[in-house]
């Protein structure tokens, strides 16, 4: 029964110090871990640009993560990530937070850019406005105006190549059709001058109504000439 409760008094002799230790280790490290960093909050728009976990860099350094993200729903609906930082990081109020895909394609990213004109120092629970930019769906939706623009070119275009064809296949016709009035003209000796003059005449008028809307369409013939 003695050696027992001598043994029960080692044990707790022993553990004891070592439960204390662990925790003062603990404390200490708890400690450092919450001096060296910081808690402060990014305001966006949408769940779609970040997550848990996202990394917070500063010219491609990282110097913290998203921790945690809340909704906020007035004035109206958005949310606010929680960013843990580095307080070794020097970091300035009015500093910007860019969130764009590494790659395009890639994982989302939080970088971190200071003011040029710097101010007071960045502090704990502050609120930093996000920008998004560069993200997938930004670059499909560019790609997709960009494509609408270029199909409504391409449509002008057209509509621009055939009214100019046309329009030279008139011209044409009727230089051919004045060219063998004239030739007739003149194989028949003296036949009719009227008719020539009336040809001409027809030929003026084709080529006043191509100048005028060459003058209204100078890219029309431009087109016409690359097309061919």
């Amino acid at each position: 029964m003695k050696l027992e409760k001598n043994e029960l008094r080692v044990a707790i002799f022993i553990i004891v110090p070592v439960v204390l230790l662990l925790l003062a280790v603990m404390l200490k490290l708890g400690y450092s871990i919450a001096s060296s960093t910081m808690d402060v909050y990014l305001k966006i728009d949408s769940l779609t640009s970040i997550k848990e976990g996202t990394p917070v860099k500063i010219k491609g350094y990282t110097i913290g993560r998203v921790t945690d993200i809340k909704p906020v729903f007035k004035p109206a609906l958005h949310f606010l990530a929680v960013l843990r930082i580095q307080k070794e990081i020097q970091l300035y109020e009015d500093c910007g937070a860019f969130i764009f895909n590494q790659n395009i394609i890639g994982d989302p990213i939080i970088e971190i850019r200071n003011p040029e004109k710097k101010g007071e120092p960045l502090v704990a629970n502050a609120v930093i406005e996000g920008i998004e930019y560069g993200n997938l769906d930004t670059v499909v939706q560019k790609v997709s105006q960009l494509l609408t623009s270029l199909n409504s070119m391409i449509g002008v275009i057209q509509d621009i190549t055939l009214e100019s064809k046309g329009n030279l296949r008139e011209l044409v016709a009727t230089l051919t059709k004045s060219a063998g009035t004239l030739n007739d003209t003149l194989m028949n000796s003296q036949k009719d001058v009227i008719a020539i003059l009336g040809s001409f005449r027809d030929t003026a008028k084709t080529m006043n109504r191509i100048s005028e809307e060459l003058e209204k369409s100078p890219m029309k013939f431009l087109f016409k000439d690359k097309k061919e």
